[in-house]
């Protein structure tokens, strides 16, 4: 017997989170990470691990959240696995550099995961109180075309998380190649009305900060996540965007339009 239509509920998409580790420091930092953000979210895990993790000591993390639905399967082509996994995921999750990363800066698969990414994608790097997310604030840098996309998921982050809210802009110095989406009190005051609309209750903290955009990275201290675009140029990622990549104090997430 057919259920009325009236009657009928709709399904609720449980989210998903891939993570990507290879039992590297950082690929452990990354796995810890989205572990915790599963379960804040109620999401469904898929780890993806190399030959190189400790099986054991990935048994080991998923058992503290035994609770929440997850599976492992071990990768041998990790970034051709994980941009296929980003077509059926919101989230997918990799540590700033592995194993085979010896030098300052990050491992060379996150600049093309990030790039050829089909979802969001988070970037586990910055001092340790951010990555174990003791600070308490989710920071989303505005200023873009994808504005509305950043302050909404920063705004869901902060929710669940029940974080503070920071959203900063950064107004260009004076210069030939100055540009933005308007008046730095203009844009504020869009964001300020969106994340009151997405979430009444939620008071943001705004700053305009005077520098070139790339330098307010710097001002993300004592925040646990970066929000950011990926950039206007398709498949490539903005100047401002590869910087928080290699220097943020704290995770980065790049949204996907």
């Amino acid at each position: 017997m057919a259920v009325p239509a009236q009657q009928s509920s709709p399904v609720r998409h449980r989210p998903r989170v891939t993570i990507g580790t290879d039992g590297s420091t950082w690929g452990d930092a990354a796995l810890e990470w989205a572990l915790r953000h599963a379960w804040l979210v109620n999401a469904g895990l898929k780890v993806y691990s190399a030959k190189t993790s400790d099986d054991q000591a990935i048994a080991r993390r998923l058992d503290v959240y035994r609770w929440l639905h997850a599976s492992v399967t071990t990768s041998e082509t990790p970034e051709h696995t994980l941009l296929t996994a980003s077509a059926d995921t919101d989230l997918l999750v990799l540590g700033h550099h592995g194993h085979s990363h010896h030098n300052l800066g990050i491992g060379h698969l996150v600049l093309p995961v990030v790039t050829g990414s089909q979802c969001d994608t988070v970037v586990v790097r910055g001092e340790p109180r951010a990555v174990r997310a003791e600070h308490g604030w989710v920071t989303a840098a505005v200023g873009g075309q994808h504005d509305e996309l950043i302050v909404r998921r920063a705004t869901e982050i902060a929710t669940r998380y029940r974080d503070g809210l920071r959203i900063v802009h950064a107004w260009p110095l004076p210069g030939p190649r100055s540009v933005s989406a308007g008046q730095p009190n203009d844009v504020l005051d869009r964001a300020r009305r969106l994340v009151a609309k997405v979430a009444p209750t939620l008071t943001p903290s705004l700053h305009m900060v005077r520098s070139r955009p790339h330098e307010a990275v710097e001002t993300c201290t004592r925040s646990d996540l970066l929000v950011m675009g990926p950039g206007s140029q398709p498949e490539r990622l903005s100047p401002v965007t590869r910087t928080a990549l290699h220097l943020s104090p704290c995770p980065v997430l790049v949204v996907r339009p």
